[in-house]
């Protein structure tokens, strides 16, 4: 399959969660989206769950792309506390989406398909030991915390308490030294 095709395919399979707002998507649901058949959607992903790793997928590369255009130089030369901060301006500008949350919360649920987020997040976000890492973590979860809140409409917040809400968590994590 092209590789816009299966991004086509991906895209619209995530407009449907973001419309419906859950990750139980059918085959139907996913194919007129896409503009194919269901027989058309099968061919390219044979079950439910290959199209769920692959929307899984597409997810995280979406994201790497936007965190490594806040890094600006590649990800094998930067330190913890640079990809959280870089975490922190994507996240806190909104460039996760509600269902990118959905999405990301079905990997959580169904084990089997957690291996691309948990691969992700230990490139990313791999906390190991030596330097005192609990502002990085803080930060970190705080701004997982945000995006978690604000995906399901628990919280809403004003442009100004956003402001300034990403600029502590980006001082928290300047108190670090290079990590």
């Amino acid at each position: 399959m092209r590789a816009s095709s299966r991004d086509e395919i991906l895209d619209a399979a995530i407009s449907v969660v973001d419309a419906d707002g859950q990750a139980d998507i059918t085959y139907q649901s996913v194919a007129r989206a896409a503009g194919l058949t269901k027989a058309g959607l099968m061919y390219h992903f044979p079950t439910k769950d290959s199209m769920m790793i692959a929307l899984i997928e597409h997810v995280i590369a979406r994201w790497q792309v936007e965190l490594q255009a806040a890094l600006i130089v590649p990800l094998a030369e930067t330190t913890l506390s640079q990809r959280i901060h870089a975490f922190v301006q994507f996240a806190g500008d909104g460039g996760a989406t509600p269902g990118e949350f959905v999405v990301f919360s079905e990997a959580v649920r169904r084990p089997n398909l957690s291996a691309p987020w948990l691969e992700y997040l230990q490139t990313w976000f791999g906390f190991g030991k030596g330097t005192d890492m609990m502002p990085l973590l803080l930060v970190w979860l705080a701004t997982n915390g945000l995006w978690i809140a604000e995906a399901t409409g628990v919280l809403s917040i004003e442009p100004e308490q956003r402001t300034a809400l990403i600029s502590r968590l980006l001082s928290l994590a300047d108190e670090v030294p290079s990590t």
